[in-house]
Formats: C-alpha cells, structure tokens, sequence
C-alpha cells in the first residue's frame, strides 16, 4: 500500500522550506551592501579616485556577488528543505488528492517520466521539436470511468538560426492526453487531426496529406482538419463528435489540438505546468489546483469520448 501523508505534514514541511528560503532572501540582501562596503574599503586603501565608472564597477561587482551568494546559500540551506517538500507532494499527496475524486482508479504517477519523443513525434499532435531540447515529466496515469488514460507535461523547443545566431525556441508547453480508446464502435484509419487556429499557427507538427472541410461551418472556421483518408475523417468527425470537440476547447479555454489514429485520441492543452509544488502558497489552496489539473482528465473523457 502506498504511503500517505496528511495535508497537516505536509504543511509543516512547507513551512519549514518557506521559512529557509526566507532566511537566505534576507541574508543576500544584507550581503549586497555588505560586499560593496568591502570593496569601498579596497578602493580607499588603494587610494583610487572613486570615479562614476569606478562606482559603477563596485556596484555591478557587489550585484553579482550578491546573486552568487543567494544561489550558494538556496543550495545549502534551503535545497533539501524543498525537495523533501516538493517529493512529499508529488509522490503521495498529488495520487491521493485525485483518488479521492469519484471515478478514478488505479493511479500511478511518476514526478520523472513522461510522453517519450518519438510518441510525440507518431502522435503528431504538437511539433516535438529538437528531440536534444524535448521535456516531459509529472506523468499521470490509470483510469477515470473506466477509460484508460495518461497525461503528462510536454515541452518542445527547437533550434532557430538568424543573421548567423542560433537560439533555442519553445514550440509547446501544456499537457498531452492520451485516452486509450475514444469510442466503442469505432477506430480511426491512420491519422485525424485537429488543430485550433491559434494553435495550428506556430505548434503544429507534420500534417496528414488531406486536408479536410467538414459541412459545420462553424467548425471549419474554428479549426483545421488534416486526415491520411478523407473517408475515415468524415466517418470519425460526425455532427455530434464536432459539437463535443467544440465544447471541450470552450470548456478548457486554452489553445487545443486532437488526433485520432487507431483506438487511440490524443489531445494537446496549451497551459501552464501541472502538479507544482510552491512554497508560498498554504496546501489547501494547492489542493484545489490539483483538483483543477484531474478536472482536465475529466472533461476529455466525459466531453470526447462516446460510447
């Protein structure tokens, strides 16, 4: 049996790592006057003119010093203090905040894992980008009214080259789902796409060779579709899977994208990263964004899924 942890532990643990990070907060402010009283010492001794441009130098030196400091102190005194906070949370109480909400069952979750590129890359769903600069972690996975699932946090970046500079660029960051099976009757031949606009601007992977418009003009104008054959598009997207499609992206009210290949649908929400752990916010308030988080969960599978 998975260990448990009560909200009242785990405040304590926050707590503790609040009040460090704190202490070192206030320790690296107290250094930057303190480091440029020290060097104003030096300059005195060795009896150089305090010019602007000297002044300038002392305060950017005594600047740097002081941020160095912070990040040496944050390392010594206040790493351990957040990782066993931050562990506690994801390991035990993010599963046992889910499990408490009807309708899931046999949880895993796995702080480190995630979609692997090359699923991402089959799955076409989002661009995967570098596969050097890919990230995916805070993999959830089990089964909400008897669909198997799994979510995860996706990152992709890519390498961009301008006037002789590279940089890396993000392409995507959110959740991808994956609903193992979208309809009882039903499996999808080859890939269907399904792009937002908005998202099909910049985050969009390869695309099938097809592309699709349906008869619901008002879908046509909200999304793009691609598929690898025009019949299966038009036997998987009827009129009421259309209107749910709809209904999801309004009732998630971030950037969306959905593919069907097999059994399987995969879907893309642009928004910010699930199950994190802060040290300035009490656990209960927490707890709602992780009831927030399995809400996504719940909305593929009663919105998208038919039976």
């Amino acid at each position: 049996m998975k260990e448990v942890i009560k909200e009242k532990q785990l405040e304590s643990l926050r707590n503790k790592a609040k009040k460090l990070t704190y202490i070192v907060y206030i320790l690296s402010a107290v250094s930057l006057p303190l480091y440029m009283w020290l060097f104003y010492i030096v300059m005195r001794q060795e009896e150089e003119i305090l010019t602007l441009f000297a002044v300038i130098k002392l305060v950017f030196v005594a600047v740097v010093l002081s941020i160095a400091t912070l990040g040496l102190l944050w390392y010594v005194i206040v790493r351990h203090a957040y990782d066993h906070f931050n562990e506690s949370f994801k390991s035990k109480y993010v599963v046992q905040t889910i499990n408490k909400i009807s309708g899931f069952d046999k949880l895993q979750y796995v702080c480190e894992s995630g979609f692997l590129w090359d699923e991402v890359r089959n799955a076409a769903v989002v661009a995967c980008g570098d596969k050097k600069y890919y990230e995916s972690e805070d993999l959830l996975f089990g089964e909400y009214e008897n669909v198997r699932f799994k979510i995860s946090d996706v990152t992709t970046k890519k390498i961009v080259r301008r006037n002789k500079k590279s940089r890396i660029e993000e392409i995507f960051s959110g959740q991808i789902i994956c609903l193992l099976q979208f309809d009882n009757t039903k499996v999808s031949k080859g890939h269907l796409q399904i792009f937002e606009k908005e998202f099909l601007s910049d985050m969009s992977g390869w695309k099938a060779e097809h592309k699709i418009h349906t008869e619901n003009e008002t879908f046509n104008s909200r999304f793009r579709i691609y598929a690898d054959d025009a019949h299966n598009a038009y036997y998987i997207l009827t009129p009421q899977r259309m209107e749910k499609i709809m209904s999801f992206a309004d009732a998630v009210q971030y950037q969306v994208s959905l593919v069907f290949c097999d059994e399987k649908l995969f879907v893309a929400v642009k928004r910010e990263s699930m199950f994190d752990a802060v040290v300035d916010e009490p656990i209960s308030k927490q707890t709602e964004k992780i009831i927030e988080d399995a809400k996504l969960i719940q909305k593929a599978k009663e919105i998208l899924i038919m039976s």
